[in-house]
């Protein structure tokens, strides 16, 4: 596996993957971050922070914080770890490119591109609630499925 899970964190990342698997995109997303050359490491933190640092190869995921987006929907903690796996797995130049490109609802391109193409996809499949931007409101849930 070309990912580090801590201990504790592991029955919440087996939980979510699982549930992503179900979405034909998320699970090519998955397969690609268990081939990768690169080694990532995920951490766990209870803050509402889901990110992905391309320095450290670094995914940070909150399991328990869900998402309400601009437009009354809502997200699974799972449905951000995808996201952030997403920005992992893409190519290290095309990722800075698109992330130096500023756009307004979406910050810049690079989460345009994730929240329109993966996110969206797996949005769809699981009956999830979907973007229209890169805003929306964290808030505490049971499990990492749940909304």
């Amino acid at each position: 596996m070309a990912i580090s899970i801590p201990a504790a964190a592991r029955s919440d990342y087996v939980l979510a993957r699982a549930y992503l698997s179900r979405d034909c995109v998320e699970r090519r997303l998955f397969d690609r971050l268990d081939r990768s050359a690169r080694h990532f490491h995920l951490t766990v933190n209870h803050r509402n922070d889901d990110h992905f640092d391309a320095n450290t190869d670094t995914i940070a995921w909150d399991p328990y914080s869900a998402l309400r987006t601009t437009r009354a929907g809502t997200q699974s903690p799972a449905l951000g770890l995808g996201h952030e796996i997403a920005h992992a797995v893409e190519a290290p130049p095309r990722e800075t490119s698109l992330q130096s490109r500023s756009l307004p609802r979406y910050d810049n391109a690079e989460e345009r591109r994730v929240i329109r193409g993966s996110e969206r996809h797996a949005a769809r499949t699981l009956g999830e609630g979907v973007r229209y931007d890169h805003r929306g409101t964290a808030y505490r849930v049971a499990t990492p499925v749940s909304r």
